[in-house]
This record gives C-alpha cells, sequence and structure tokens, in this order.
C-alpha cells in the first residue's frame, strides 16, 4: 500500500480540572499621572506623612484615602502608622529603569475560570456546546496529580499566562501578566473529548493520529501521556483468529474475499492494497468495497447520497420512505465519539425530512441488566430508537459480534467484517460492502429479523418516556418498518431496487 488507511476514530476523555481564580493582572497601560507622580515623590523622599501628602497635592480626605488604598491594592505603596512607603516591588521598577522613568503597568484584579488537564496542566479553551457523556472513553490520570492540583494550576497560571490571554477576547491586546494570585478554588473535574484516528499503513501496522490542531498545540508531555494511556484503554482479546470471517463470506457470497482467505488467514494487507489503494481487484457491478466503520466520513456520504437518491425518487425506482436499521459490533471502541454522534445527526436529518415518523433503529447486543449501561454509552443528539437483543452461546448470527450491518428496506445493504488488525489484537478493522443486489437485500434483512425476533429481543430504552416506565412490545410491533416479505430474486425485483439483471451475477 502505497498510503495508510483510515480504519475508525475514538473520542477519549482527557481529565480535566475546572478551577475559578481571583488575581491581580498587569495591563499594558500607562498609569494616570497624579499616580505615577506620587511614586516618583515616594521614590525621591523615601517616606512621606500621609497628611502632608494630602496636602502637597490639595486632596480631600478621601480622595487621599482612595488614592492610596488603590495603590496599596496594586503592590505600589504600603501604608503604616500613617506614613507611606514604596513596596519592595515598586522600588525594583525604579531601579530596573535605572531610577528615572520607572515601568509601571495598571494593576487590575480579575475573576478568571480556566479549565487545565490533569497531565500537563495545560490551559485548554472552553469546550461550549459539548456536555458531559459516557459515549467517550475517559482516561486515568495519577493520584498525585489530583491531590496536588490546586498547587500546580496556580503555578500554571502564572507561567503560562499569555496562553490563556489569548483565549480571552478582552485580556488578549491588553494583557502583561500576572503580577499575583489572590486565590484559587477547585470547582469541577471532568473530561474534554480528543478524537483520534486509528490507520492502517503499508506494513499493516497501526498507525494513531490525533487532530492537526490538537497535536501543535499541546505539550510533548501531554501527547505521551495520552498515547499511553489510549494504549492502555484498548481492549484485549484472547486470540487474533477471525471466527466468523467464514460465515460473513459464505451468508453473502462473497468470492472477492475468498480469495484473500488463506489457510484460515486473511491476507488483511493484500486485499486492502488490492481493491482499495490499486483498485486492481474488482468487485461485481452494484456491489461497492467498504473500509472502516460506517460512520467515518467517506462511508457516511457515501451511504447519505444512496439515502437521499432514493428518498426523494432520483434513482430510477419512485422514491421510497421508511425507516432504516444498524446491527452494530459488540465492541468497547465501535461509536464512540464525533464521528458516531454526526453520523447519527445525519442520517436521521435524512430521514426524517420527508417523513416525520421515520427513524434511525440502531441494534446493539446488551445482556440483562446491562441495558443503562448501554444506553448511555451509545446516547447522542437524534438518537431516538436503541433497540437491544441478547446474545447466543456460541452466536454464528452475528459473525461472533463482529458483524456490522445497515439495512435501507428493499433499497440497499452495508455489511462489514471487523477484523483483527493482525499486529495489535484488540483493535479491529472493518472489512465488507454497500450493495443494492436482491440477494444481499434478502439475505440482510431475514438475519436481521432472526437476530433480534423471539426471546432474543431485549425491549429498547427509554429515551422518549417520561414518566413511567415503556410498555415492553415485541420486535415486530416496535419496528415495524422490517415487517415487508422479502424480494424474489427476478426481473419485477431488480426494477423496484434499480438494479438491472447484469447486476445480479454472481461474483467469480
Amino acid at each position: 500500500m502505497s498510503e495508510s488507511i483510515e480504519f475508525n476514530r475514538v473520542s477519549f476523555g482527557l481529565p480535566v480540572e475546572t478551577f475559578r481564580i481571583s488575581a491581580h493582572i498587569a495591563l499594558e497601560e500607562r498609569l494616570p499621572i497624579v499616580t505615577e507622580f506620587v511614586l516618583r515623590l515616594l521614590r525621591i523622599c523615601g517616606q512621606v506623612n500621609l497628611a502632608d501628602l494630602r496636602d502637597y497635592f490639595g486632596f480631600k480626605d478621601s480622595e487621599a484615602l482612595s488614592l492610596i488604598e488603590s495603590l496599596s491594592r496594586q503592590g505600589l505603596i504600603t501604608l503604616q502608622d500613617d506614613v507611606v512607603r514604596l513596596t519592595p516591588y515598586a522600588n525594583e521598577r525604579f531601579d530596573q529603569a535605572g531610577g528615572e522613568h520607572p515601568r509601571f503597568s495598571k494593576v487590575e484584579l480579575i475573576q478568571d475560570t480556566v479549565i487545565f488537564d490533569l497531565c500537563s496542566f495545560t490551559p485548554l479553551r472552553t469546550q461550549r456546546g459539548i456536555s458531559p457523556t459516557s459515549n467517550i472513553i475517559n482516561l486515568d490520570t495519577d493520584e498525585e496529580a489530583l491531590s496536588n492540583s490546586i498547587e500546580r494550576a496556580r503555578n500554571a497560571y502564572r507561567q503560562r499566562y499569555p496562553e490563556i490571554a489569548s483565549m480571552r477576547k478582552d485580556l488578549r491586546e491588553k494583557s502583561h501578566g500576572v503580577y499575583s494570585i489572590e486565590d484559587i478554588e477547585s470547582k469541577k473535574r471532568s473530561y474534554v473529548p480528543v478524537p483520534v484516528t486509528f490507520a492502517m499503513d503499508v506494513d499493516g501496522q497501526e498507525v494513531r493520529r490525533f487532530d492537526e490542531e490538537f497535536e501543535l498545540n499541546a505539550p510533548q508531555e501531554l501527547i505521551q501521556f495520552l498515547r499511553e494511556q489510549i494504549t492502555a484503554s484498548i481492549p484485549r482479546t484472547l486470540t487474533l483468529k477471525n471466527h466468523g470471517l467464514e460465515e460473513f463470506i459464505d451468508t453473502f457470497n462473497l468470492q472477492v474475499m475468498r480469495r484473500y482467505l488463506l489457510a484460515n488467514k486473511f491476507d488483511l494487507t493484500g486485499y486492502l492494497n488490492d481493491i482499495h489503494i490499486q483498485k486492481s481487484v474488482k468487485y461485481p457491478k452494484s456491489i461497492i468495497p467498504l473500509v472502516g466503520n460506517l460512520y467515518l466520513s467517506r462511508n457516511r456520504e457515501l451511504i447519505l447520497k444512496r439515502l437521499e437518491d432514493r428518498r426523494v425518487g432520483r434513482s430510477r425506482p419512485r422514491k421510497l420512505l421508511t425507516s432504516m436499521a444498524w446491527l452494530v459490533p459488540d465492541y468497547n471502541l465501535w461509536g464512540r465519539g464525533d464521528s458516531y454522534a454526526a453520523t447519527i445527526t445525519a442520517f436521521n436529518g435524512a430521514l426524517r425530512k420527508k417523513s416525520a415518523t421515520d427513524d434511525l433503529h440502531v441494534f446493539t447486543p446488551a445482556e440483562e441488566g446491562t441495558e443503562k449501561y448501554i444506553t448511555n454509552r451509545f446516547r447522542v443528539n437524534g438518537l431516538q430508537e436503541l433497540h437491544f437483543f441478547r446474545t447466543r452461546s456460541g452466536d454464528d448470527l452475528t459473525m461472533y459480534g463482529r458483524l456490522e450491518m445497515m439495512l435501507y428496506p428493499t433499497a440497499f445493504v452495508a455489511a462489514l467484517f471487523h477484523l483483527s488488525l493482525p499486529k495489535v489484537t484488540g483493535l479491529w478493522i472493518p472489512v465488507g460492502f454497500i450493495s443494492t443486489l436482491p440477494k444481499h437485500l434478502d439475505i440482510a434483512h431475514k438475519l436481521l429479523c432472526r437476530i433480534m425476533g423471539g426471546e432474543q429481543y431485549g425491549g429498547s430504552a427509554q429515551f422518549k418516556v417520561k414518566d413511567g416506565a415503556k410498555a415492553k412490545v415485541s420486535f415486530e410491533a416496535a419496528c415495524s418498518f422490517l415487517n415487508y416479505e422479502s424480494l424474489t430474486v427476478n426481473s419485477d425485483a431488480q426494477e423496484v431496487i434499480g438494479v438491472s439483471d447484469d447486476d445480479d451475477d454472481d461474483e467469480s
């Protein structure tokens, strides 16, 4: 292969803490003339009685006290027993300027709120529009960072203030630095999503990439922490064997894929090179090969195009309005983060354009008692139909949890098998196809109904229920859009689906 191929995108939760900080900030502004004159007078005289200072400038008592309080708050003077003196800080600024023209800046007390990650204590921008979710995979941090977070945040605020000021429109131009930190308070701990792309390179090695902007701005310490924690979070499977692969190939009669299955091992590198890079090996007409999860942007757009064409009637058959089914694999790194969330939004948006009753129905394995956890894991904006099914022992219907399948009834089907990445046992790389062939539509429909139907159906999530429990119904009642007779593979059926007679040829 001449390039790497993306196969998954996962959002990991970077542990962060939000702090409320009260600090005096030096601003790039000249001091008022009277203020600067008072400081120069004190520099010459060393100390001045408060009453003498008041009389010299012709101030009222209230005016003199107001000036003294202001300069004291800024750390420029001290008042003790009615005697006014410069602070060591003020004298230091005179000395640095050669004793002639002090380089003073105005000091202002501000109330700030800053988010620091709990590894490198890098200041992070506020994540607007992102609420806490179980959809991402939260990473761990060490106890030392947690127990000493306030002191580390105090140091980080002073040392990294230029970065913090650059995020604040009101301070970006005039901020000079931190004069003093008066108070710091921890408000909450949470997680910020960090999307990570997984790909496979020419040698079959895993390639892991952060978003470009994040990697450019994050310190090396933070990048290294993330790499280590992400590696630790990858599930460790017990075997590299791809149980269910032969069943997948046989079920959909994928002769092209069978060529790469040699002695119970699948030549993934050769398959990806021939099918997706060089494109020297072709599938039959009406079948488009896929690699990577269906929620990846390139696959999402391919499905959206087919979906919208069928719903507005741009393809040869008349328009078809129905809901869509999505069977997901039994894999902890599936559907975690922004790509999955964006796909749910996009598919539901397309389905509801022409019909308010059409929905995307997501089907996921969930053993009894785990429904709440599974619901939280898949919960994103727009998802309303999440259905559970129970897995069988030695289940080959879902290819041992490695089958991913999307069906738009009588129109198209996308099916993927999640292969183990040869050199990283816990990573799965999906390969498969999208098809309009009647035989594939028929197979997918029957397979879906067998997986979900009868005693295997475990009910649905309670997204739409505000009060009380939702009455449990059968799979057939909950997903009535799948209650249709499978299509017969003949010329009439092909015309309904929008394929020609030649498109239904078996693979060779």
